[in-house]
């Protein structure tokens, strides 16, 4: 039993957009790589000293897509189990609308809102 009220296809519709956005992190991933390899392998030291700031963007953006594939992944295995949509904080069933919205959250609406006021209030 789904731990989701989404019917059969609104899952499997979650599930195809996982693997596409899955994809193309893992795509974006291997760009990224080629770019790093070319630039140092055949670029003079201006043209790597040029590229620094833009690199120091790229490796913020390709951790933030391996946190985002890792969640990802957490998804498409929770889909397998039979529990995809259930809050990891309450165990209550996150919202249909917020899954199509953000399709690998962990946690549902009151939750995710309550965890971001504790942390304003420390930060």
């Amino acid at each position: 039993m789904n731990a989701t009220e989404l019917t059969t296809v609104e899952l499997d519709n979650l599930k195809e957009s996982l693997l596409f956005q899955k994809a193309s992190i893992l795509n974006k991933s291997h760009e990224f790589k080629a770019e790093q390899s070319s630039v140092t392998a055949h670029g003079d030291e201006a043209e790597i000293a040029s590229q620094d700031a833009s690199n120091n963007i790229s490796i913020h953006l390709h951790e933030r897509d391996r946190v985002a594939l890792y969640s990802i992944e957490r998804a498409l295995g929770k889909i397998a189990e039979g529990t995809y949509g259930q809050c990891e904080s309450c165990g209550e069933i996150i919202g249909a609308r917020r899954l199509q919205a953000r399709p690998f959250t962990a946690l549902c609406i009151e939750c995710m809102e309550e965890q971001e006021s504790h942390s304003n209030i420390y930060q």
